[in-house]
């Protein structure tokens, strides 16, 4: 057999050291290179996923208004169980104690089986958590706020977080969140009214969102298109909430006004950021 020697200094030789340099490289480098994923539940309910770090909003509910979509009892057991891609999460965050967001002994029963979980919303849904029959295992890992003006922030397994109060419908406490995953910033406004006053207050193009998930009725509303332009000012859009039986003129509308957005309408879309 012939062989073949590559002078030092060769083409190949110095194509093979790059290779080589470039793979370290990549290996060594942040979680953050890596791209997101939003996995779409039901109704507003997200897994949001970059690098090794999960974060699950408004998703551990069951069927209880017909009108949106509900996880399925299989997608609850695997939730609750942990099964790939529901496993390791690290922040639980909901928005307000509607039935169609949040369900106590749901909720509880994912936190009782995820130890490495912590749970994030209002004072309202910490205290019918409270009811739990094992909430003795899980007040450690729970963190609740009092309806307020001001913003907050929280380090939640190793994700900063930022709450705000939204108006939502009466007695009933909504709180958004920014957070930060994987050097992304993502927005989830659960079911805030469309209020531009309370929004300028809240400054949230300071955060420069890569991503905001909005109830998708504000896509097609003109305040609510202010709202996203001007306050919001995020490179990704996502429309959430989106009922069993939409009426085609605002899907046409969202389309006009933002082509490029995504509105999640089943079970299991998915889209990169």
């Amino acid at each position: 057999m012939q062989t073949i020697e590559i002078p030092l200094g060769s083409t190949i030789q110095r194509f093979s050291i790059f290779v080589i340099f470039l793979t370290t490289l990549l290996s060594s480098s942040p979680v953050y290179s890596q791209q997101g994923s939003i996995t779409y539940i039901a109704n507003e309910g997200v897994l949001i996923e970059k690098g090794d770090q999960k974060v699950l909003i408004d998703a551990l509910f069951d069927e209880f208004y017909e009108a949106y979509l509900s996880p399925t009892e299989a997608t609850r057991e695997m939730m609750i169980s942990g099964e790939v891609p529901y496993d390791q999460v690290n922040a639980v965050l909901t928005t307000h104690i509607h039935r169609d967001h949040f369900e106590p002994t749901i909720a509880g029963d994912f936190l009782k089986e995820h130890l490495e979980s912590k749970f994030l919303s209002t004072a309202q849904a910490g205290n019918s958590l409270k009811e739990y029959e094992h909430y003795e295992q899980l007040a450690n890992r729970i963190i609740t706020h009092e309806k307020g003006t001001f913003t907050l922030t929280d380090e939640v397994n190793g994700i900063k977080v930022y709450s705000f109060f939204t108006e939502h419908s009466p007695g009933i406490e909504n709180m958004g969140f920014v957070f930060e995953i994987g050097g992304s910033s993502i927005l989830h406004l659960g079911d805030s009214n469309i209020d531009l006053e309370r929004f300028k207050q809240l400054n949230l193009k300071q955060y420069n969102i890569d991503v905001a998930l909005v109830p998708y009725w504000y896509m097609s509303d003109e305040v609510g298109q202010k709202i996203i332009n001007e306050e919001i000012r995020a490179e990704q859009l996502v429309g959430i909430h989106f009922p069993k039986a939409p009426s085609s003129m605002v899907l046409k509308t969202i389309e006009e006004n933002y082509p490029e957005a995504t509105v999640f309408k089943t079970t299991g879309e998915r889209v990169g950021f």
